[in-house]
Order: structure tokens, then C-alpha cells, then sequence
């Protein structure tokens, strides 16, 4: 019995020390401090001094290059529409198909009168001919002779008329096709088939993209400093990422009275036909004296706390330093801040990044 009371109170101790044995061990390890973060990856970039130029950003609205409400030349009944709104078409192509009867019984009947009188006009200058041979042998009277040139002259009026009529009902055969007039899209529809159409009638809108135009007001005060030529540049609210290079064609001399600018345009290619009309385009124009001064890519700029930083590279590791933007060209940016031209700013991997963090670069530090 004392040894079965003695078995009885050991068996619960060693279990409960077994398990404070086993509770100290998962305190100690996990007391015991994280290992070491690997160094970030990262893409950088040198701090340069270059040339530039102080840049302004005025909003437009893109236009087609060119704009046209195709119409009908004729008044008659539509017979083919094979076009719809959105489809682009090229220049030549057929947007209406007029109904042609009619015009074909006249085209028949004129081709019919043109042999005939062709036929007759061919017997007159035989007969006149023969009338003239006879008429130096006295042979016929001074009447006679005057009558076949007479004939003759009538007979060639009379095709000659004719040959006109015949031509104008093959114009207007031909304007039964209505055809586009430049390659294009087509934006809105005023027609259809079995409608019957005016004379200059409607039939569709038509614009060109191949290239666009964008009108900006320009201020007063830049209006000595942009010329027809100049290089441009040009962003999309509605495509993020993508710009365009275009010139400055046209540079109106009559300022706007209420808000004192002047309209220019500005011509952008559009081959690929990414721009659309009516886009909100920000036209962005060089002005001023060129002058040198420190650029970074635009990609090194962090924006925290409503205050814009770059992280330098140094030893393996990063700091953050302030800067103030102060003028965007293309892809890089202006900045004022603790910078100096040979510095080495991160531009890939630096939104996660806080000062002292090591960094692995991917690449070898090239110029801006």
C-alpha cells in the first residue's frame, strides 16, 4: 500500500515538471532575436547636371485632324449602307450606295443618240467631200455646196451635245457612289437603307486620326517665346503613361479679350491610333533661356507625409533626403534639395525603403 501511495504521488510530479521543463524551452527560444532582414533590391540612377528648360503645361481638348459630314450629291434612294458608326474606312471606299434605275435608262438612251448622230455626222463629211469635188467642177450649185457644209456643221454640233449629255449622266452615275474622302472613322450615322436622301443630304460623319490637333490657350507673357515649329510634348488624363511628340503649328495673332491668352495648335502623330478625339491632352511647351541645373529620373521621387524624398545610395545602405521638384522635362525632373551631380538615387524599389535599410543594387548606377 505505502508503495502504491508513493507511485501514485510521482507520476503527477514528474508530469508536471516535465512540462515546465518543456514551457522554458519555448520561452527561450522565443526570447531569442530575429535574424538579420536581407538587403532590399534595387535599381539606381546617377544625379547629373544637365541643360534644360523651364517648361509650361497648358490643358486642351483633342480634335481629328480633319472633320467632314460626308453628303449626297444627288436627291435618290439609299440602296446599300454598308458602313456603321466606329468602323474605319479608307479613302475611296463605299459609305452609300445610291439607287441607280433611272440613271441607267438615260445613260442607255444617251449612248444610243451619241452612235446615231456619230453616224450620221460620218455620212455628212463623206457627202460634203464629194459635194466639194463636184463644186470645183462645176458641177453643182453655189445652194448645193452651201447646204452640205451646212449639214455638216450641224451634225458635228449636234454630237458634240450629245457627247455632253452623255457625260453628264455618267456624273451622275458615278456621284450615285458615295465614297469617303479620306481614310478615316466613322462617327455618326444620317442615314440608312430605303431612306431617301436630299440633294447634299447627309450621310456620315467622318474624321481623321492618322494625326490630331490640340488648341491651348498660351499666356500673354509666353506669347514672344513660342514660334510655329516649336517642339511640344503632350500627356492624356485617359491614357496614363503614354505621351506624345508633336509641334506647334499654328500661332494666332488675336488674343482671347476676356482672359489674355493666345490660341496656338499643336499637331501630334497618332499612326497607332492610340489618341482619341475629345481626350483631355496637357500640352506641355518649352519657354525661357535654357540654363544647367540638377536632374533625377522622375522615378526616384517618394511622396510621403505631403513632403516628396529620394533615397540616396552610399556604403551599401540609404538615407532620405528631401527635395523641392521645380520643373519636369520628359522623364527626369528638376530638383533643388542636399543633392550634388555623381550621387546615386534609387528609382526602383524605393517605396518600401527607410533610411539606413540595406540594399542590393541590380544594376550598375548609369546617367539620368
Amino acid at each position: 500500500m505505502i508503495i502504491r501511495t508513493h507511485i501514485r504521488w510521482f507520476l503527477p510530479a514528474l508530469l508536471v515538471g516535465g512540462l515546465g521543463l518543456l514551457g522554458c524551452s519555448e520561452e527561450q527560444q522565443a526570447a531569442q532575436p530575429p535574424k538579420g532582414r536581407p538587403p532590399t533590391p534595387v535599381r539606381v540612377a546617377e544625379v547629373v547636371n544637365r541643360t534644360v528648360q523651364k517648361t509650361v503645361e497648358l490643358v486642351g481638348t483633342v480634335e481629328p485632324w480633319r472633320r467632314s459630314v460626308v453628303a449626297g450629291e444627288l436627291a435618290a434612294l439609299v440602296e446599300k449602307f454598308p458602313v456603321e458608326e466606329g468602323m474605319v474606312v479608307k479613302r475611296g471606299q463605299v459609305l452609300a450606295q445610291l439607287r441607280t434605275d433611272s440613271l441607267t435608262i438615260q445613260l442607255n438612251s444617251a449612248e444610243a443618240s451619241q452612235r446615231e448622230a456619230e453616224t450620221r455626222y460620218g455620212q455628212a463629211q463623206k457627202d460634203l467631200e464629194r459635194i466639194k469635188t463636184l463644186f470645183a467642177k462645176q458641177l453643182v450649185t453655189q445652194k448645193e455646196f452651201d447646204d452640205a457644209v451646212t449639214q455638216e456643221a450641224a451634225l458635228a454640233q449636234r454630237l458634240a451635245q450629245l457627247k455632253s449629255e452623255l457625260l453628264q449622266v455618267r456624273d451622275q452615275l458615278k456621284k450615285t457612289r458615295v465614297v469617303a474622302p479620306f481614310d478615316g472613322w466613322v462617327v455618326k450615322e444620317f442615314t440608312e437603307v430605303g431612306q431617301w436622301i436630299q440633294t447634299g443630304g447627309p450621310i456620315v460623319e467622318l474624321v481623321d486620326l492618322s494625326r490630331v490637333q490640340v488648341e491651348v490657350p498660351l499666356p500673354e507673357r509666353y506669347v514672344g517665346e513660342i514660334k510655329v515649329g516649336a517642339s511640344v510634348s503632350a500627356i492624356f488624363d485617359g491614357l496614363p503613361g503614354f505621351q506624345a511628340q508633336g509641334r506647334v503649328f499654328s500661332v494666332l495673332a488675336q488674343a482671347d479679350r476676356n482672359s489674355r491668352t493666345f490660341p496656338i495648335k499643336v499637331e501630334l502623330p497618332n499612326a497607332d491610333l492610340m489618341i482619341k478625339s475629345g481626350l483631355v491632352s496637357r500640352v506641355i511647351l518649352q519657354v525661357g533661356v535654357p540654363y544647367t541645373a540638377l536632374v533625377i529620373p522622375k522615378d526616384a521621387l517618394v511622396l510621403r507625409g505631403g513632403a516628396e524624398f529620394v533615397f540616396v545610395l552610399k556604403d551599401g545602405s540609404v538615407s532620405q533626403v528631401r527635395v523641392i521638384p521645380l520643373n519636369h522635362v520628359n522623364d527626369e525632373v528638376e530638383v533643388s534639395g542636399s543633392l550634388e551631380s555623381g550621387m546615386v538615387v534609387v528609382v526602383e524599389g524605393n517605396e518600401r525603403l527607410f533610411p539606413g535599410q540595406p540594399v542590393r543594387v541590380l544594376e550598375e548606377a548609369s546617367p539620368a
